[in-house]
């Protein structure tokens, strides 16, 4: 009789457990949208917390003595997950590749750590438990920004702080030459190349007891230009990402410092068929389209009011 013969079948308790615990990561969707980065951050490790789980269990009927074993239990942690992502997308869920590292990052836990040490072992528990501190470190660097942003308001985004230009996508850049309001503002290059913008994708999502929001806005230029707001909440990606759907407003900056102020009541009724989600705002943007030649604009200190 072989060794692998010689294995216990796992207990039915074991497999039902699992199974159970596997059930919340098959069908619910993680959580989504600007205001919920930490909580879908907690949600990513529950793949790492189910596979170290599953092996833990079921390390009496698992053959770990060597690399050969811990490779093939890698190829079938690689091969039940791929099927899983595949079997969510087909269920209308989004795959999530980054959920396969994870899952075996989990099995490599536990496997190395629940087995003898060797030179080959240390370096495989180095190996993940590295990769474990780095998705760890993710949520804590979520935390932090969402203890950030919790602290900020009203202030929206005032450049004052080097972390905040994380918060922007676009050419964008602190700059000291221009302000209206402290020391920084948001230097922007926009393009003569069609469409062109600068994207606050991290800020405070619940705008609720709030009546305006204003921010200034500095043309270095002699001639005005022509700048857009955008604002949106969750529910508009969800719906489709449709131009009536969210909150647009053009106007134009003439030269020097131009004080812009939207009225929050205007935002709540700017998408045609419902109300704008006030406390669950994702983004804001201020974009050109089609200008003559490239431009330079600074924004500064979003607030509310």
């Amino acid at each position: 009789m072989t060794e692998l013969a010689r294995k216990p079948k796992p207990k039915l308790w074991k497999i039902v457990v699992l199974a159970l615990l596997a059930i919340p990561l098959l069908v619910i969707d993680r959580p989504t949208g600007a205001d919920q980065e930490l909580a879908r951050g907690l949600w990513n490790l529950g793949h790492i917390c189910f596979f170290a789980l599953a092996v833990l269990a079921l390390k009496r009927q698992l053959d770990m003595r060597n690399w050969p074993h811990w490779l093939a239990i890698s190829i079938a942690v690689f091969v039940i997950s791929v099927i899983v992502e595949f079997l969510q997308y087909g269920a209308g869920r989004e795959r999530g590749w980054e959920d396969i590292e994870r899952n075996l990052i989990g099995a490599w836990l536990a496997m190395f750590w629940l087995i003898p040490g060797s030179a080959q072992v240390w370096t495989g528990r180095l190996i993940a438990t590295g990769l474990f501190l780095a998705q760890v470190s993710v949520v804590g660097q979520l935390a932090l920004t969402e203890h950030r942003l919790s602290q900020s308001l009203p202030i929206l985004s005032s450049l004052e702080k080097p972390y905040e230009l994380q918060w922007w996508d676009g050419q964008v850049e602190r700059s000291t030459e221009h302000t209206r309001l402290g020391q920084y503002s948001l230097r922007v290059h926009y393009s003569d190349s069609g469409y062109s913008t600068a994207v606050l994708h991290t800020l405070p999502s619940d705008w609720t007891g709030y009546q305006n929001l204003r921010f200034e806005v500095h043309n270095p230029q002699l001639t005005p230009v022509s700048l857009n707001l955008r604002i949106q909440d969750l529910e508009y990606q969800q719906r489709g990402a449709r131009f009536n759907d969210r909150f647009n407003l053009a106007f134009v900056a003439e030269h020097g410092w131009n004080t812009i102020e939207v009225s929050l009541s205007d935002v709540l009724e700017a998408p045609e068929t419902r109300h704008m989600q006030m406390n669950r705002i994702a983004q804001l943007e201020v974009f050109t389209t089609n200008l003559p030649q490239p431009k330079v604009i600074y924004l500064d200190h979003f607030r509310l009011r």
